[in-house]
């Protein structure tokens, strides 16, 4: 069996040679501390003198010691000049083996590191060991072994002994799941497994194929199919449950497992032996379970929404259109009151007035007056008003009209999702399980005590006895805010379990905390009181600041209207550097997109990062053409099979098995963190920062229609009219480098994902993150606080936003303009710090990712304590932040200034996006990601280019007031520039090509296709 790849060739050559040094590294690296020196003063000869410094030098970068064959001969010429001797002097031959393992020795004994012997080995195959079962990739394992090694300063090995201690733990681990395998299945669930790998009775599709889709669609026919899948393999789940615990393989190994399975064809896995394929099947299981699963509960919650929507919609024309009638009625009430009321009144006005009329006459008239009917008109303006106030009510026969839809869609998917809840969720939990036991058909005997009062007598009371349609309505709405809520959770979800399940473990917590805080970089939040004491002091003295400028009108753009009510201008910067860097980029020759990405792949090999799933076996790579093709057919939303077609030498079969295969969203997020570390390391991208010691970056959305069901779109007249769609979120740092990309619903509040990003920080590492409002919270203040970084959203109208003060200081301040409106709820901060700093800590050590913990923790809406901890301390980072925003004229500017870059990055989206600009094909989430990320992989490439290409030109100018033109107009200008990028591909005119190949010229008459006597038919 060939042996695992875990790095590419040109990675492990990377990292088996010295490392390449620039004029600066070299300088830094090699420039010697005095006992280093005196040591290899002391050492006899040149050549030991030099090869120990050498030796020295690297160590020092690379943590790890080289063979003198492959040192480099600049190195050894500049270390020749340190010591004033001779290049020549120093050869492999003058420098022994036995000499160079003890200059080995001591070079660790000087720079304090432990040498990697046996006692190393076993803790780093500890780690290797907990990593495994974690499931994490091959390649990240490797890249996480030399963080541990470094961190507890222990040299590093080489390459190979590396990598060979990372394979036997993997080939144990797999071993293991086998062998556990093996055990665990009882002949009965062997046969289950075996049946997955049957073709189904009269038809040519196997189980395990029918099972890998499911439908996104909230039609009834589609609901119930998906309800009927789900129920076969809830049923599988259930009775796989013990051994695939006993596995143990976690969230990860059951995606890899399931990945496989979704991605070989039927042959590819009847290949397998017996217990792999098992162990592959069972993974297979749990995590269709667990999408199919939430997918249902996505759907319950979507069609609830619209149901309740379109209910209130229709109440509203209802109220609307009977607001045009009640003139007309109430003309008819008064005409009612002047006839049947005021009409016999005016009439005994006109008797008693008379005075030629005897008055036992006028008794007698008057008695014949008052005996006249009046009570039938009575009843018909109380009937009337009656009327017209029960149509005020009709909210819920409105809700009632509309169930039976509903219920179709409903229906099928309560009865089978697995709810669970608390203590306070027992009455609804009763009343579940009562409409699964009678399977929909409710009666007057379904448990209510779940329902309001209210909604209880209206269900209760209806003219035709108990209101079940009604009845219906109620409980899916209960089940669809409880789950909302959090107070109803799933068993086996990915999405929708406690909130609990997403932090780090309380016992776990409880045990490690100061361990944990330690690696979080958490210890200096442990003392609460003296975070808040410090927090007080600095908030008090922006106040004092801020105020004394206003008062003395130091800040002309600080406009007060009134104590409390004040704006600030923002004047633009005279730069235009959010406009296109054109005048100096190819302008006659149009550069096909194919050509910039093979030439940024030369230049970074971002094409080895599309590495095959499976980790066990090597396959040869694709051709670099056609993982080409496969980046511009997602990322150009050409569509992958269109690509084929359009595309010579690549045939839709090797395209569609690259992509396939190779195209994971590791992968291609793993080829952008490729060429974003490229363009880091080069020297001109850092002209457009505007601090070397800080990293201001940014983030926003755009919108894209999604035209196929999708569970991860949503509906917005605004953005899709009658259709729905997502968000595409992108981050951007100062330099223009496209570091990260999300896609979600685009229902969802951007702010939940702004953490995401900044945590995703293997390459880049921001200190100063701007959004604008849209992706504001003032959670995301005290998150990021706490994370260490700074966060500087845009606030168009700062009246809007309140400023806190803490209520020690409630007597200070009076005199000031601009004041504080609310105290800092600081019990709500003491009462939840620790659970805190147990979200921020599993954030930090990316056991969970923020948006998880924040869609789970937003559903719990603003009543759950530890949400109020989080909002009550971002108020006060959010009123420290909005003060020295006031103050400060560069940070508001630099702000704007930022946002432009990502507001360019929008467009420059549209514009790769050739084939679909507006929309994305993809309905499932993992697919619109994976398009996301090629296309910003694009974009990352076009802007690499654009760099080598600017770096070229300013090497090639002839004087330097030619060189620092070039320079101020690549300063001023953006190098998102893809005016000179053919991406449209190219068109062929020749005789060849505009020839009919398909065989439809026309016929030599009308006549010959259309008889005489035919005619239109009838409409």
């Amino acid at each position: 069996m060939p042996r695992m790849r875990i790095l590419s060739a040109a990675d492990q050559a990377r990292l088996e040679h010295p490392p390449f040094f620039d004029s600066a590294e070299r300088k830094r690296y090699f420039d010697f501390p005095q006992f280093a020196m005196d040591v290899a003063q002391g050492l006899r000869g040149p050549a030991n003198q030099i090869g120990f410094l050498l030796a020295y030098g690297y160590f020092r970068a690379a943590q790890r010691f080289f063979s003198p064959e492959q040192y480099r001969e600049r190195d050894i010429a500049f270390v020749s000049r340190v010591i004033a001797a001779s290049p020549s002097a120093f050869s492999v031959k003058a420098y022994k083996e036995r000499t160079r393992l003890r200059h080995q020795k001591l070079i660790l004994d000087l720079l304090g590191y432990q040498p990697f012997d046996a006692q190393a080995e076993a803790h780093l195959v500890t780690e290797i060991a907990t990593m495994v079962r974690a499931h994490l990739k091959p390649r990240l394992i490797f890249r996480r072994c030399i963080d541990v090694l470094i961190e507890k300063r222990i040299q590093v090995p080489g390459v190979r002994r590396l990598t060979d201690l990372i394979r036997a733990e993997l080939s144990a681990r797999k071993s293991t799941l086998v062998r556990l395998v093996d055990t665990h299945l009882t002949p009965h669930l062997r046969q289950m497994l075996d049946d997955l790998f049957m073709q189904e009775d009269g038809a040519n599709r196997y189980r395990l194929t029918l099972l890998k889709t499911f439908s996104q669609s909230a039609a009834p026919g589609k609901i119930k199919e998906t309800a009927a899948d789900f129920e076969t393999l809830s049923d599988m789940y259930r009775q796989i449950t013990s051994v695939f615990e006993g596995l143990a393989i976690g969230t990860e190994g059951i995606r890899y497992y399931a990945g496989g399975v979704q991605r070989s064809e039927m042959f590819q896995l009847q290949r397998r032996s017996h217990a792999d394929r098992y162990l592959h099947a069972i993974a297979f299981i749990a995590d269709q379970h667990h999408r199919l699963q939430d997918a249902m509960v996505d759907l319950l919650l979507s069609v609830m929404q619209s149901f309740e929507t379109a209910a209130t919609r229709d109440h509203k024309e209802e109220v609307f259109a009977r607001r045009k009638t009640e003139g007309a009625r109430l003309e008819g009430v008064l005409d009612v009151i002047d006839t049947e009321v005021l009409g016999p009144l005016r009439e005994i006005r006109t008797l008693v007035d008379d005075e030629t009329m005897p008055d036992a006459r006028k008794l007698e008239r008057i008695r014949a007056i008052l005996d006249r009917d009046q009570e039938s008109a009575v009843e018909r303006l109380r009937a009337d008003i009656r009327r017209g106030t029960a149509e005020n009510g009709q909210y819920h026969r409105i809700l009632e009209h509309r169930s039976v839809r509903l219920q179709n869609r409903i229906n099928p998917i309560l009865r089978r999702i697995a709810l669970k809840g608390d203590n306070r969720m027992a009455d609804l939990m009763a009343a579940i399980a009562y409409f699964r036991e009678k399977d929909g058909s409710i009666g007057p005997g379904m448990p209510l005590g779940f329902l309001t009062s209210t909604e209880r007598e209206t269900v209760s009371n209806g003219l035709k006895g108990f209101r079940v349609s009604l009845c219906k309505v109620f409980l899916f709405q209960h089940v669809a805010g409880a789950i909302k809520a959090g107070n109803l959770n799933l068993e086996g979800s990915y999405k929708y379990r406690p909130l609990d399940d997403y932090l780090i473990s309380r016992e776990r917590w409880d045990q490690e905390k100061p361990a944990l805080l330690a690696r979080a970089g958490l210890s200096e939040f442990t003392d609460l009181e003296s975070v808040l004491k410090a927090l007080d002091n600095a908030l008090h003295r922006q106040y004092e600041n801020t105020n004394r400028g206003a008062s003395e009108a130091t800040n002309p753009y600080l406009k007060i209207a009134a104590p409390g009510n004040f704006r600030v201008a923002t004047p633009a910067l005279n730069d235009v550097e959010s406009a296109p860097l054109r005048d100096i980029l190819p302008k006659q020759h149009l550069v096909p997109l194919s050509e910039v990405l093979a030439t940024v792949d030369q230049h970074c090999g971002l094409l080895d990062e599309f590495r095959h799933w499976q980790q066990v076996h090597v396959h040869q790579a694709p051709a670099p053409a056609v993982m080409i093709a496969g980046i511009m057919g997602l990322g150009c939303a050409i569509g992958v099979q269109k690509m084929a077609r359009i595309s010579h030498s690549i045939t839709g079969r090797e395209l569609e098995h690259t992509v396939n295969w190779r195209f994971s969203l590791d992968n291609t997020i793993a080829a952008n963190d490729r060429v974003v570390a490229a363009m880091e390391r080069m020297e001109l991208p850092q002209i457009y920062r505007k601090s070397q010691d800080k990293l201001h970056t940014s983030s926003d959305g755009q919108k894209f229609e999604v035209r196929r069901p999708s569970l991860n779109a949503s509906h917005s007249f605004k953005y899709f009219g009658q259709g729905q769609g997502v968000s595409a979120y992108t981050f951007i740092d100062e330099r223009n480098l496209l570091w990260y990309s999300l896609v979600f619903s685009a229902s969802e509040h951007e702010s939940a994902y702004v953490i995401d990003g900044l945590m995703h920080n293997d390459v880049i590492q921001s200190d100063i993150h701007s959004t604008d409002e849209h992706g504001f919270k003032e959670a995301i203040f005290c998150v990021t606080h706490l994370l260490g970084l700074s966060y500087a959203p845009r606030f168009k109208n700062l009246k809007k936003q309140i400023l806190y003060q803490f209520r020690e200081r409630g007597n200070e301040g009076a005199a000031w303009v601009i004041m504080p409106a609310k105290y800092v709820n600081e019990s709500a901060i003491r009462d939840s710090w620790d659970d805190l700093l147990r979200l921020v800590a599993t954030i930090k050590l990316k056991e969970a990712t923020a948006s998880e913990i924040f869609r789970r923790l937003n559903s719990y809406s603003r009543q759950h304590s530890l949400y109020k901890a989080m909002k009550a301390f971002g108020q006060i980072i959010k009123s420290l932040f909005i003060l020295r925003y006031v103050d400060d004229l560069e940070l508001r500017q630099a702000i704007e200034k930022q946002l432009n870059k990502v507001e360019l990055a929008n467009s420059f989206t549209r514009a790769v996006a050739v084939g679909n600009p507006r929309g994305l094909e993809h309905a499932d989430k993992a697919g619109q990601e994976i398009a996301e990320s090629c296309n910003r992989l694009i974009k990352n490439s076009i802007i690499c280019w654009n760099y080598l290409y600017l770096t070229r030109r300013i090497e090639a100018a002839k004087t330097p007031e030619e060189r620092d033109k070039l320079l101020q107009m690549i300063a001023t200008h953006s190098p998102q520039s893809w005016g000179h990028v053919n991406s449209l591909g190219e068109y062929d005119f020749s005789d060849e090509k505009l020839q009919d190949t398909i065989g439809v010229l026309p016929p030599k008459s009308v006549a010959q296709i259309i008889p005489d006597d035919w005619e239109p038919p009838i409409r």
